[in-house]
């Protein structure tokens, strides 16, 4: 794949897998870099890049992946500096890790895992991702269409 001079949009930035794919995007030559996450690590995530790169390629942004005006803030910002999105990393993920059942120990009642719990997992882990892709491809098709093409079509 082509990776150099494109834009890219990374979620869970400040860690683990999504660190690592932005450190390594920006060496490959992206020339825009999005580290989106919660925490607020990201920022020097963001300083240690460039350092690395020598360039001003990664910007940071804190906020909730599972926001849509975060999703869109993210979007609008980089393409303004940057030019249209795409690659997207949705590496974001959380655990929340308990029993399925558990026996309360003073009422013997057994209590199910939250479903609190496991809505927010789904949200982070599984429906974020997905609506992340879906604001690159609208912003995509929205270019295309300003530029006077049509559907994409494989060749």
């Amino acid at each position: 794949m082509k990776i150099e001079g494109k834009v890219a949009v990374i979620t869970g930035a400040a860690s683990g897998i999504g660190e690592a794919t932005a450190l390594e995007l920006a060496k490959r030559g992206v020339k825009g870099l999005a580290l989106a996450d919660r925490s607020d690590r990201v920022i020097e995530v963001a300083h240690a890049i460039n350092d690395v790169v020598r360039r001003p390629v990664a910007e940071a942004f804190t906020g909730d992946t599972t926001d849509p005006k975060f999703r869109a803030k993210v979007f609008e910002q980089i393409s303004a500096k940057h030019g249209i999105v795409h690659i997207c990393i949705p590496a974001a993920g959380i655990t929340r890790d308990a029993l399925a059942v558990k026996i309360d120990k003073e009422t013997g009642k057994a209590v199910p895992y939250p479903i609190e719990e496991f809505r927010a997992v789904l949200e982070v882990n599984l429906v974020a991702p997905v609506y992340w892709a879906l604001e690159m491809v609208a912003r995509i098709a929205e270019e295309r269409r300003r530029r006077g093409l049509g559907r994409w079509e494989p060749k």
